[in-house]
């Protein structure tokens, strides 16, 4: 669980750094004028990848440490790690299908 935890929570700051692209986009979009995109190198395509693949991975992890919750099992991972990666996923959810 710990080392599930820590991979959720890399796919978290690469959804972050994902929005930030985003943004970084979308005001040189503006700025030019043109419907251009930005070439994404191998790095900045994995990070992107992994942005959009952390609501998957948020989701199971939210349901295994739900389950483990409710078995009083939860003690295997850090608390503060837990409390972050449910925040992502609440942001990753409004992001994805309400905003």
């Amino acid at each position: 669980m710990k080392l599930f935890s820590r991979l959720a929570f890399i796919c978290n700051v690469s959804f972050v750094i994902f929005i930030l692209l985003g943004y970084i986009e979308l005001s040189n979009k503006t700025e030019k004028g043109g419907d251009n995109v930005l070439p994404l190198p191998f790095l900045t395509g994995t990070l992107v990848i992994l942005g959009q693949l952390a609501i998957f991975l948020n989701l199971i992890f939210c349901l295994i440490s739900l389950h483990l919750l409710l078995t009083k099992r939860l003690q295997q991972a850090p608390r503060w790690l837990v409390i972050i990666n449910f925040i992502f996923f609440l942001i990753q959810v409004y992001y994805f299908f309400i905003y």
